[in-house]
């Protein structure tokens, strides 16, 4: 079965996704607070695995997962502003790794349907 994990190249895409995205996470100024007391080696390997689930179609449960894996983040303000700053950088990182325009669009569809749940809504 096609699956879009597969379409983009599977586990080597979404590493180097990943990689790249947590470079471009840890410069954003405005993304600091969230991530100042995080061991980013898990966090890296979170995504991995949650981007993966998502794009084989596997995410089951993942907005109560997402809701209560980001709730301590609500006290530190998190919010929709940080949560396009996100969106902003995971696109720059699938556009710079080349990633075919349909298949952004679909990814960050998932990713977009996760904003409520991530912001606690």
């Amino acid at each position: 079965m096609t699956t879009l994990y597969t379409n983009i190249g599977g586990a080597p895409a979404v590493n180097a996704a990943v990689d790249l995205f947590y470079n471009k996470i840890s410069a954003a100024t405005s993304l600091q607070t969230f991530f100042k007391d995080t061991n980013m080696t898990q966090q890296r390997s979170k995504m991995k695995k949650s981007l993966t689930l998502l794009m084989t179609g596997q995410a089951n449960n993942s907005a109560d997962y997402m809701r209560r894996s980001h709730a301590h983040l609500k006290e530190k303000g998190l919010n929709d502003n940080h949560y396009d700053t996100v969106g902003k950088l995971l696109k720059e990182t699938l556009e710079e790794l080349n990633i075919p325009h349909n298949f952004i669009e679909q990814i960050l569809g998932a990713v977009e349907s996760l904003r409520d749940p991530i912001l606690d809504r």
